[in-house]
Protein backbone atom coordinates (compact mmCIF):
# COMPACT_ATOMS: atom_id res chain seq x y z
CA UNK A 1 0.00 0.00 0.00
CA UNK A 2 1.41 3.38 -1.01
CA UNK A 3 2.04 5.70 1.95
CA UNK A 4 1.73 9.46 1.33
CA UNK A 5 2.51 12.12 3.93
CA UNK A 6 -0.52 14.07 5.09
CA UNK A 7 0.89 15.81 8.19
CA UNK A 8 4.32 16.71 9.50
CA UNK A 9 3.87 16.34 13.25
CA UNK A 10 7.25 17.55 14.48
CA UNK A 11 10.93 17.71 13.64
CA UNK A 12 12.80 15.10 15.67
CA UNK A 13 15.60 16.13 18.00
CA UNK A 14 17.77 13.11 17.14
CA UNK A 15 19.95 12.80 14.08
CA UNK A 16 21.04 15.18 11.35
CA UNK A 17 19.22 15.96 8.13
CA UNK A 18 15.89 16.97 9.71
CA UNK A 19 14.29 13.59 10.48
CA UNK A 20 10.65 14.33 11.24
CA UNK A 21 7.65 12.52 12.65
CA UNK A 22 4.92 12.38 10.02
CA UNK A 23 1.47 10.88 9.62
CA UNK A 24 0.46 9.32 6.31
CA UNK A 25 -2.93 9.05 4.65
CA UNK A 26 -3.28 5.57 6.15
CA UNK A 27 -3.01 7.00 9.67
CA UNK A 28 0.39 5.40 10.31
CA UNK A 29 3.25 7.34 11.88
CA UNK A 30 6.75 7.27 10.43
CA UNK A 31 10.04 8.98 11.05
CA UNK A 32 10.68 10.49 7.62
CA UNK A 33 14.23 10.87 6.32
CA UNK A 34 14.60 13.33 3.48
CA UNK A 35 16.03 12.80 0.02
CA UNK A 36 17.01 16.46 -0.28
CA UNK A 37 19.69 16.44 2.42
CA UNK A 38 22.83 14.51 3.30
CA UNK A 39 23.63 11.61 0.99
CA UNK A 40 20.36 12.08 -0.84
CA UNK A 41 18.45 9.31 -2.58
CA UNK A 42 21.36 6.86 -2.67
CA UNK A 43 21.69 7.15 1.11
CA UNK A 44 17.99 6.39 1.58
CA UNK A 45 18.30 3.38 -0.71
CA UNK A 46 21.23 2.03 1.30
CA UNK A 47 19.42 2.53 4.62
CA UNK A 48 16.26 0.89 3.30
CA UNK A 49 18.17 -2.19 2.14
CA UNK A 50 20.25 -2.37 5.33
CA UNK A 51 17.18 -2.20 7.58
CA UNK A 52 15.35 -4.84 5.56
CA UNK A 53 18.42 -7.10 5.65
CA UNK A 54 18.67 -6.59 9.42
CA UNK A 55 15.08 -7.79 9.72
CA UNK A 56 15.85 -10.74 7.43
CA UNK A 57 18.75 -11.65 9.73
CA UNK A 58 16.38 -11.74 12.70
CA UNK A 59 17.09 -8.43 14.42
CA UNK A 60 14.14 -6.49 15.82
CA UNK A 61 13.91 -3.32 13.73
CA UNK A 62 11.09 -0.97 12.72
CA UNK A 63 9.41 -1.49 9.36
CA UNK A 64 10.74 0.74 6.61
CA UNK A 65 8.88 1.91 3.52
CA UNK A 66 9.20 4.54 0.81
CA UNK A 67 6.75 7.34 1.62
CA UNK A 68 5.55 9.96 -0.81
CA UNK A 69 5.98 13.61 0.15
CA UNK A 70 3.54 15.67 -1.94
CA UNK A 71 4.97 18.69 -3.71
CA UNK A 72 3.91 21.92 -2.04
CA UNK A 73 2.82 20.36 1.27
CA UNK A 74 1.80 23.37 3.41
CA UNK A 75 4.16 24.62 6.10
CA UNK A 76 3.11 22.90 9.32
CA UNK A 77 6.10 22.84 11.70
CA UNK A 78 9.79 23.69 11.88
CA UNK A 79 12.08 26.43 10.66
CA UNK A 80 12.60 28.06 7.28
CA UNK A 81 15.58 25.76 6.74
CA UNK A 82 13.49 22.67 7.45
CA UNK A 83 10.73 23.80 5.10
CA UNK A 84 13.27 24.43 2.34
CA UNK A 85 14.59 20.89 2.85
CA UNK A 86 11.02 19.59 2.53
CA UNK A 87 10.59 21.39 -0.77
CA UNK A 88 13.82 19.87 -2.10
CA UNK A 89 12.59 16.44 -1.02
CA UNK A 90 9.21 16.24 -2.71
CA UNK A 91 8.67 12.75 -4.08
CA UNK A 92 9.84 9.52 -2.47
CA UNK A 93 11.52 9.64 0.94
CA UNK A 94 12.33 7.00 3.53
CA UNK A 95 9.80 6.21 6.22
CA UNK A 96 10.85 4.34 9.37
CA UNK A 97 7.78 3.21 11.28
CA UNK A 98 7.53 5.07 14.58
CA UNK A 99 7.92 2.88 17.68
CA UNK A 100 5.31 4.30 20.03
CA UNK A 101 5.99 4.66 23.76
CA UNK A 102 9.70 3.93 23.36
CA UNK A 103 12.74 5.74 24.69
CA UNK A 104 16.32 6.02 23.48
CA UNK A 105 18.86 3.97 25.38
CA UNK A 106 22.02 5.64 26.63
CA UNK A 107 25.41 4.44 27.79
CA UNK A 108 23.97 3.98 31.28
CA UNK A 109 21.47 1.41 29.97
CA UNK A 110 23.90 -0.81 28.08
CA UNK A 111 24.63 -3.15 30.98
CA UNK A 112 20.90 -3.98 31.23
CA UNK A 113 20.45 -5.12 27.62
CA UNK A 114 20.01 -8.91 27.30
CA UNK A 115 23.11 -10.66 25.97
CA UNK A 116 21.07 -12.52 23.34
CA UNK A 117 19.96 -9.25 21.78
CA UNK A 118 23.52 -7.91 21.87
CA UNK A 119 24.85 -11.08 20.20
CA UNK A 120 22.33 -10.68 17.40
CA UNK A 121 23.03 -6.96 17.10
CA UNK A 122 26.78 -7.58 16.83
CA UNK A 123 26.28 -10.23 14.15
CA UNK A 124 24.00 -8.04 12.03
CA UNK A 125 26.11 -4.87 12.37
CA UNK A 126 29.21 -6.86 11.40
CA UNK A 127 27.50 -8.03 8.21
CA UNK A 128 26.20 -4.56 7.37
CA UNK A 129 29.34 -2.69 8.48
CA UNK A 130 27.40 -0.24 10.64
CA UNK A 131 29.79 2.53 11.71
CA UNK A 132 27.21 4.52 13.69
CA UNK A 133 26.47 2.52 16.81
CA UNK A 134 28.78 3.95 19.43
CA UNK A 135 28.72 4.18 23.22
CA UNK A 136 27.78 7.84 22.82
CA UNK A 137 24.99 7.03 20.39
CA UNK A 138 23.98 3.33 20.45
CA UNK A 139 20.83 3.91 18.34
CA UNK A 140 18.74 1.52 20.39
CA UNK A 141 15.24 1.83 21.81
CA UNK A 142 13.27 0.06 24.51
CA UNK A 143 9.48 0.07 24.32
CA UNK A 144 6.93 -0.06 27.12
CA UNK A 145 6.80 -3.88 26.89
CA UNK A 146 10.54 -4.07 27.51
CA UNK A 147 11.41 -5.07 23.93
CA UNK A 148 14.64 -3.75 22.48
CA UNK A 149 14.82 -2.30 18.97
CA UNK A 150 17.77 -1.41 16.75
CA UNK A 151 17.28 1.75 14.69
CA UNK A 152 19.14 4.00 12.26
CA UNK A 153 21.00 1.98 9.63
CA UNK A 154 21.97 5.05 7.62
CA UNK A 155 25.71 4.57 8.14
CA UNK A 156 26.03 0.96 6.99
CA UNK A 157 28.93 0.69 4.53
CA UNK A 158 28.40 -2.87 3.25
CA UNK A 159 27.45 -1.82 -0.28
CA UNK A 160 30.31 0.65 -0.57
CA UNK A 161 32.92 -1.72 0.85
CA UNK A 162 31.74 -4.68 -1.22
CA UNK A 163 31.90 -2.56 -4.37
CA UNK A 164 35.42 -1.44 -3.48
CA UNK A 165 36.89 -4.60 -1.96
CA UNK A 166 34.88 -7.47 -3.41
CA UNK A 167 36.12 -10.84 -2.12
CA UNK A 168 38.74 -9.05 0.04
CA UNK A 169 36.01 -7.63 2.26
CA UNK A 170 35.99 -8.74 5.89
CA UNK A 171 33.04 -8.81 8.26
CA UNK A 172 34.53 -7.35 11.41
CA UNK A 173 32.73 -4.93 13.70
CA UNK A 174 33.84 -1.33 13.12
CA UNK A 175 36.38 -0.27 15.71
CA UNK A 176 34.12 2.52 17.06
CA UNK A 177 31.17 0.15 17.61
CA UNK A 178 30.16 -0.09 21.25
CA UNK A 179 30.41 -3.90 20.96
CA UNK A 180 33.85 -3.90 19.32
CA UNK A 181 35.92 -6.71 20.83
CA UNK A 182 32.88 -8.87 21.55
CA UNK A 183 32.98 -12.37 20.11
CA UNK A 184 30.56 -12.30 17.20
CA UNK A 185 28.39 -15.30 16.43
CA UNK A 186 27.85 -15.49 12.67
CA UNK A 187 24.34 -14.52 11.58
CA UNK A 188 22.26 -17.40 10.25
CA UNK A 189 20.69 -16.84 6.85
CA UNK A 190 18.42 -19.08 4.80
CA UNK A 191 18.35 -18.85 1.00
CA UNK A 192 17.70 -15.10 0.58
CA UNK A 193 16.99 -15.00 -3.17
CA UNK A 194 13.24 -14.39 -2.90
CA UNK A 195 13.71 -11.88 -0.07
CA UNK A 196 16.28 -9.91 -2.08
CA UNK A 197 13.90 -9.69 -5.03
CA UNK A 198 11.16 -8.43 -2.71
CA UNK A 199 13.45 -5.85 -1.07
CA UNK A 200 14.70 -4.47 -4.37
CA UNK A 201 11.21 -4.66 -5.87
CA UNK A 202 9.95 -2.29 -3.16
CA UNK A 203 12.42 0.45 -4.12
CA UNK A 204 11.00 3.39 -6.09
CA UNK A 205 12.21 3.81 -9.67
CA UNK A 206 13.78 7.18 -8.80
CA UNK A 207 15.98 5.50 -6.19
CA UNK A 208 17.10 2.80 -8.62
CA UNK A 209 18.00 5.54 -11.11
CA UNK A 210 20.45 7.00 -8.55
CA UNK A 211 22.80 3.98 -8.67
CA UNK A 212 24.70 2.18 -11.44
CA UNK A 213 22.73 -0.55 -13.18
CA UNK A 214 19.11 -1.64 -12.92
CA UNK A 215 17.05 -3.64 -10.41
CA UNK A 216 18.36 -6.98 -11.64
CA UNK A 217 21.95 -5.78 -11.33
CA UNK A 218 21.29 -4.69 -7.74
CA UNK A 219 19.68 -8.04 -6.90
CA UNK A 220 22.70 -9.85 -8.31
CA UNK A 221 25.13 -7.59 -6.44
CA UNK A 222 23.34 -8.21 -3.15
CA UNK A 223 23.28 -11.93 -3.88
CA UNK A 224 27.05 -11.99 -4.41
CA UNK A 225 27.51 -10.06 -1.18
CA UNK A 226 25.44 -12.59 0.77
CA UNK A 227 27.26 -15.50 -0.91
CA UNK A 228 30.59 -14.02 0.19
CA UNK A 229 29.39 -13.79 3.78
CA UNK A 230 28.01 -17.35 3.77
CA UNK A 231 31.23 -18.66 2.21
CA UNK A 232 33.32 -17.01 4.93
CA UNK A 233 31.01 -18.49 7.54
CA UNK A 234 31.29 -21.98 6.04
CA UNK A 235 35.08 -21.77 5.74
CA UNK A 236 35.35 -20.78 9.39
CA UNK A 237 33.05 -23.64 10.43
CA UNK A 238 35.09 -26.18 8.46
CA UNK A 239 38.36 -25.00 9.96
CA UNK A 240 36.99 -24.60 13.47
CA UNK A 241 38.05 -20.97 13.61
CA UNK A 242 36.14 -17.75 14.00
CA UNK A 243 35.09 -15.78 10.93
CA UNK A 244 37.39 -12.72 10.72
CA UNK A 245 35.22 -10.21 12.52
Amino acid sequence: MEEAVSTVVRVMSRGSGFPSLVQTDSGRHFVMKLSGVGQGVSGLLSEFIATRLANLLGLKVPRVAPILLPKGLPWQVGTDEFYEALQRSSGWNLGVEFVDHARDLTIDDLEEIPSGFLDQLAAVDAVLQNVDRTRKNPNLLIDRKGDHWAIDFGACLFLERFARLGAQMHFDLPTNHFLAGRRVRPAELEDPSLALREIVGDLPDSWIDSIPGDRQALIERLGRFIQLYVRRHDQASDSGTQVPY
